[in-house]
């Protein structure tokens, strides 16, 4: 059974379509036609449902993404761990995280490895914490970068790396700008900007908002910081959202105001627990806890 057929299976698989499957592996829609046929062929079995207009696998086909995923798993082990052995700087290494948290902390520090690490390819997929929890489940990252609390940590492994709080940003000539706290409360009824619904914050803060009696009022989403930054500076809102988004910006026009009750911000890197941790990760790993220590 030719690996890269278990490789061809599960893009399919994973986009429920031969031809997204195509553009993802940079082949045409025939090929991976036909070499998911022929590994149906050389099993013996039917691996895609075709007497249907959606997308389904058979029995044979959810059976043989479970495993091949385990395979793939084990196929790209075996390549990191000959890599290690030979003991030199190379490998591999595949980051998945959401792009605020990306934009926030990694461009330096990614620079950075890669001087100290110039062997090591980096590849950085940006996605929502649940996607970036899955991609670690799966195998298709080697480490997720998340904000905490996780909704099912059981399998992961969970290295914090960043402790801070969230802050309430506002313009110089905003109402709230001269206080040295601003109280849940006095965000009632405000036109309010905040990342979007797909992030750990946004539902932290709305839970927060419900327990102090009120919903807020939501303004705009936004995962851009370049566009929250620049909404803020024109004082149309305020926003709420983590104190070194205001730290890392040039934006003299702005203030940031701790929220009370305290609001923490706590961003973690995440890998698979029992999982084979490669000298790339394992050194990235390291490095991304002694980088940050240093700017805290």
């Amino acid at each position: 059974m030719d690996i890269q057929h278990i490789r061809y299976f599960l893009a399919v698989t994973k986009h429920e379509s031969f031809s997204k499957a195509a553009e993802e592996l940079f082949v045409t829609q025939p090929i991976l036609t036909r070499c998911v046929k022929n590994l149906e062929k050389e099993l013996g079995v039917q691996l895609i449902e075709r007497s249907t207009k959606h997308f389904a696998l058979t029995e044979a086909g959810q059976l043989l993404m479970r495993q091949g995923n385990q395979l793939l798993q084990q196929h790209r082990d075996i390549y990191r761990q000959m890599e290690d052995m030979a003991g030199g700087q190379s490998g591999e290494l595949r980051i998945s995280g959401p792009g605020v948290l990306l934009d926030m902390y990694f461009p330096r520090l990614v620079t950075q490895f890669r001087k100290a690490h110039p062997g090591v390819r980096i590849t950085i997929r940006e996605s929502g914490t649940r996607t970036v929890v899955q991609d670690v489940l799966d195998g298709g990252a080697d480490i997720g970068l998340v904000m905490l609390p996780l909704a099912d940590p059981e399998h992961l492994q969970i290295i914090p790396i960043v402790k801070d709080e969230i802050h309430v940003l506002v313009h110089k000539d905003h109402p709230l700008a001269k206080q040295k706290t601003v109280n849940i409360r006095q965000l009632e009824g405000l036109d309010l900007i905040t990342y979007n619904q797909s992030t750990t914050l946004y539902h932290a803060f709305e839970k927060l908002c419900k327990q102090a009696g009120f919903s807020p009022v939501i303004a705009y989403q936004s995962m851009m910081p370049g566009f929250i930054l620049d909404i803020l500076s024109y004082g149309d809102c305020a926003g709420v959202f983590p104190a070194p988004m205001l730290r890392q910006a040039n934006k003299p026009e702005l203030v940031s105001i701790p929220l009370e009750p305290q609001f923490p911000w706590q961003i973690a890197m995440i890998t698979k627990k029992g999982r084979y941790v490669s000298n790339a990760t394992e050194s990235f790993l390291t490095f991304t806890q002694n980088f940050l220590s240093k700017m805290a």
